[in-house]
C-alpha cells in the first residue's frame, strides 16, 4: 500500500524564486489497484511522480510504501527501493538503444542487491509476459515504438516490484499501439500488480479503477 499524508513540496525554498508545487497532498493507493493521476500542465503531476518514484524528496508530510517511510533516506536506500519496489515505465522508453531487448531487461537484475538465480531465464520470462520474447536478441534501435514500450514494461516488472509507475506511457505512440499498451497494463493489473498511470489523456484515465486529479498542487 502507498500512503501520502499532507505532502508539501517546495522548489528553491527560502529563495526569491521559491515555488510551492504540492500543497498538502494526501492519498492512498491500495495493493492491486489501477489508478490514473491526471491534471493539466503545471498541476503537479510530474512533481508527485518524482516523489512516488523516490527520485525526489519533499519538505513536509509523510510518504509510506508498505511499512517504509520514504524521507531523508540515503541515496543507497533510495536506489534499493527504486530497484526492488518500483517498476518505472517512461514516455520515451528510456532504453539503452544499442542493447538488445534482453540486455535491457537484465539491467534491473544486475543492480539488485538480492542474489538472483537464472537471470537470463527470468528476463526472458518477463519478455514473454509482454508478448515479445521472440525479439529478445534484437537491438532496441531496430524495434518499433510499441515494441520498445513492451521492452520497457518487461524491464519494469522483471524484479517483481510492488507497483508499476507509468509516466505518459502512450504519449509517443499511435492510437492503435496505445490501446494495446493500456490493455497490457490492464492484464498486469488483473494478475495482481498495482499500476499507477500518470497521464493527461482522459480516455486512458477512464480505463483505470480510480482517478486522482491534481490542480495547482492540490487533489480535487
Amino acid at each position: 500500500m502507498i500512503k501520502l499524508n499532507n505532502i508539501l513540496k517546495i522548489y528553491n525554498p527560502k529563495k526569491a524564486n521559491e515555488f510551492e508545487a504540492l500543497h498538502g497532498v494526501s492519498a492512498e493507493i491500495n495493493d492491486g489497484e489501477m489508478v490514473a493521476i491526471i491534471g493539466k500542465s503545471g498541476a503537479g503531476k510530474s512533481t508527485l511522480l518524482h516523489i512516488l518514484a523516490c527520485i525526489d524528496n519533499y519538505q513536509d508530510g509523510e510518504y509510506v510504501i508498505d511499512d517504509t517511510v520514504v524521507k531523508k533516506l540515503s541515496e543507497k536506500q533510495y536506489a534499493q527501493i527504486r530497484n526492488e519496489k518500483i517498476g518505472m515505465v517512461m514516455q520515451d522508453f528510456a532504453l539503452v538503444e544499442d542493447f538488445s531487448a534482453l540486455e535491457n531487461v537484465l539491467i534491473p537484475l544486475s543492480f539488485s542487491k538480492k542474489k538472483i538465480k537464472n537471470k537470463k531465464e527470468k528476463a526472458l520470462e518477463a519478455l514473454k509476459s509482454v508478448g515479445i520474447d521472440d525479439l529478445a536478441k534484437k537491438p532496441c534501435n531496430k524495434l518499433s515504438g510499441g515494441q520498445k514500450q513492451r521492452v520497457a514494461i518487461a524491464r519494469a516488472i522483471v524484479n517483481e516490484p510492488n507497483f508499476i509507475l507509468a509516466d505518459e506511457p502512450t504519449g509517443a505512440l499511435d492510437t492503435k499501439t496505445s490501446a494495446e499498451i493500456i490493455q497490457l497494463f490492464k492484464e498486469l493489473n488483473q494478475q495482481g500488480r498495482t499500476v499507477i498511470i500518470v497521464t493527461h489523456d482522459p480516455n486512458i484515465a477512464q480505463q483505470c479503477d480510480r482517478i486522482i486529479e491534481l490542480s495547482d498542487g492540490h487533489i480535487v
